[in-house]
């Protein structure tokens, strides 16, 4: 039976996780030198190789519990749709509730995709099955969170956006920091692609950069510190700077795969702009020491982070250590109003106010930003930042310039320009860029039916002649919606809601200098349940079947029968002039593998070029032949199926890839012709 790997998402991999997979062939292997290299692989957090193994252990033997640990995994790299897939397979089967712990887990991965609703079904459920007062208490926990939603401030005026290219890459970027001359700086393993160890990789650690501002306000290509703050084979992050500039404060660490095995503190003087080369801080230890930042207590200096060191409450603490003339003195455990038995981590100070992330505290999703007032005496109670700040997902290093007009944070959400890895689009944190609006224009709209208030609705919000929604909203629990809007700018918002017909409102905020409030009532209109009207409604990535174009044997070109189909989807793109699709093209299992893709992208290809003859742009076009990779039913190699089966499998399709969240299909357009 293989080790089951739920646990608390581990603090480094929202901080410095990058894929890092050793290279290992699968090859032709027994199921059980499959599972143990699974186990070694999970042992030494090397997560995608013990997932890739764990996978094709199960399809071997079927065992659920491989199933479970693959869940498990997939929540330690962040892929929480993975995660959730897989913990679902589970449960539908488990008849018996002999697999009734993995809820609480499976709960998590809804949490976090913000499936609040339905998280909080599965929680419910849980205390309900469970004995253990530990794992009811971590649900409750969980429930706290989502419930406490409601009361979270909706901080409007902080408009939250993506980093640019420069300081973003698929791979983690953190601690974002500015020094007393406002300079940039943040972390980075500045990769596009995963690092896999195989004996030929070059440098692979993250480094401490610089990015200087550019003309149009955004940052320009970064610049590795040198070689004394970045020291090679380390992963060199954390920075943060002393007030007036002349310290910087930093951690250095390795890790095993993508585990954290050591981390300590440095420092650094800042000589004529030139950074001296660092030395260990004195309070370094049998322990790890992260994010650092200096601040004020009782008057003094001193020196705020986390650590794992004995004596906390479990996790990683928050900690001071008085300054004094250069030299730190005993650290002090900030308590149990602020430290849980998980983790609390990147504090940030200012003006008498504690900043920090934490997993331990009620959350809307994973890490939550807090923050906590210091009285002379002691630390209020800790207060969830609420909206904007946080999400779903983790949410961490919240950092502010001196007037407090903008900062930065680090988080995993998903955002439109996110560049990512193969694996998922929340693997790894970004840098987002924080602004507080001078004057706030917002949009405010409830969601009803005839019967009142109706919860479930999603909002996507377009701005003037710009492709794609600028922001998309669900809100599960509730009716209501706000939006931050810029002045002299039109929009259009979309709402709709599975069981109702779509609706939308335009408006436009032209001539607006000072605070204005938009507030909107939508009733939506059911759809008959026994609905039989000619529309349906597709989301983004969701395959729609082409059903008349076919090809003759052998051949690319497009059939007269084709063009009912093609001509409406040349509809669609001018009805939804932002939408980009993928134009797939697939065959059945008959033929060598090689030729089908081949065949099936000039297939592809030839249905993309018809489009352009039609005036669609190429760019709003990918022509992608998957040959018979993707197969609908049983029908692969050796395996004998009716030409009927086999036609199931060779088909034509689209997806929505960018623009619209969803759109409306007419079925007698599509209509198989016979």
């Amino acid at each position: 039976m293989p080790k089951i790997y739920s646990q608390s998402l581990s603090t480094i991999l929202f901080l410095f996780w990058f894929a890092i997979t050793y290279a290992q062939p699968i090859g032709t292997s027994s199921y059980e030198m499959m599972l143990e290299t699974a186990e070694n692989a999970a042992n030494e957090n090397d997560y995608i190789n013990a997932i890739t193994w764990f996978e094709s252990a199960y399809k071997e033997s079927k065992d659920p519990n491989l199933l479970v640990a693959i869940a498990d995994l997939n929540m330690l790299v962040r892929d929480y749709i993975k995660a959730e897939k897989y913990y679902d397979r589970v449960l539908k089967r488990d008849k018996t509730d002999e697999f009734a712990d993995i809820r609480l887990d499976y709960a998590r991965s809804l949490k976090y995709q913000g499936k609040y609703k339905e998280a909080l079904t599965e929680l419910n459920g849980f205390i309900s099955l469970i004995d253990s007062d530990s794992l009811r208490n971590e649900a409750k926990l969980e429930m706290r969170g989502i419930l406490n939603m409601e009361k979270l401030p909706e901080n409007i005026e902080a408009a939250i956006s993506f980093g640019n290219e420069n300081i973003n890459t698929p791979s983690a970027e953190n601690s974002p920091a500015l020094d007393s001359e406002g300079t940039f700086y943040f972390s980075s393993m500045n990769t596009k692609t995963p690092v896999t160890l195989d004996g030929s990789e070059k440098e692979y650690h993250s480094k401490i950069y610089t990015a200087p501002r550019d003309n149009a306000g955004g940052y320009g290509k970064p610049i590795a510190l040198d070689e004394s703050i970045n020291r090679e084979n380390y992963f060199n992050g954390g920075e943060s700077f002393s007030e007036d500039g002349k310290t910087m404060y930093f951690t250095r660490a390795t890790l095993i795969g993508n585990g954290l095995e050591t981390s300590q503190l440095f420092i650094s003087k800042n000589n004529a702009g030139q950074w001296s080369p660092p030395v260990a801080a004195s309070i370094n230890g049998d322990f790890k020491i992260r994010h650092p930042y200096e601040g004020e207590l009782f008057g003094q200096k001193v020196l705020y982070f986390s650590s794992d060191m004995l004596g906390g409450y479990g996790g990683y603490d928050l900690y001071y250590v008085p300054i004094t003339g250069g030299d730190f003195g005993t650290p002090v455990n900030l308590g149990n109003v602020i430290n849980t038995p998980k983790n609390e981590e990147t504090p940030f100070y200012s003006d008498g106010v504690l900043y920090f992330s934490s997993n331990g505290h009620p959350s809307m999703g994973g890490y939550d930003i807090y923050y906590t007032d210091w009285n002379g005496s002691a630390w209020s109670s800790v207060k969830n930042m609420g909206y904007n700040y946080n999400t779903s997902y983790d949410d961490t290093y919240f950092r502010m310039n001196k007037s407090g007009s903008s900062g930065f944070l680090v988080s995993n959400r998903p955002a439109k320009d996110k560049k990512k890895f193969k694996s998922s689009e929340t693997c790894c944190d970004d840098i987002y860029e924080i602004h507080i609006r001078d004057i706030v224009i917002d949009l405010q709209v409830l969601v009803n039916n005839a019967e009142g208030p109706l919860d479930g609705a999603t909002i996507e919000l377009y701005e003037g002649g710009k492709k794609g929604a600028i922001e998309a909203k669900n809100n599960s629990l509730g009716n209501n919606f706000s939006f931050l809007l810029e002045s002299d700018k039109s929009y259009k918002a979309f709402i709709s809601r599975d069981g109702y017909y779509p609706d939308s409102i335009d408006w436009n905020t032209n001539g607006l200098f000072e605070d204005y409030t938009f507030k909107k009532t939508i009733v939506l209109k059911p759809k008959p349940k026994d609905d039989k009207s000619d529309s349906e409604f597709y989301s983004i990535n969701e395959p729609i079947r082409l059903n008349n174009i076919y090809y003759d044997f052998d051949d690319d070109k497009i059939l007269p029968a084709a063009e009912k189909d093609l001509d409406y989807l040349v509809e669609l793109m001018d009805q939804y002039p932002d939408m980009v699709i993928e134009l797939s093209s697939h065959t059945d299992s008959r033929g060598e593998v090689d030729y089908n893709k081949k065949l099936s992208q000039r297939r592809a290809n030839s249905a993309k070029n018809w489009l352009i003859n039609e005036g669609i742009s190429a760019a709003r076009i990918k022509a992608v032949g998957y040959g018979e990779s993707k197969l609908l039913n049983r029908c692969k190699d050796r395996v004998k199926c009716s030409e009927e089966e086999h036609q199931l499998n060779r088909r034509t399709e689209f997806k929505i890839i960018a623009g619209p969240q969803t759109i409306e299909i007419k079925k007698s357009r599509l209509k198989k012709e016979e």
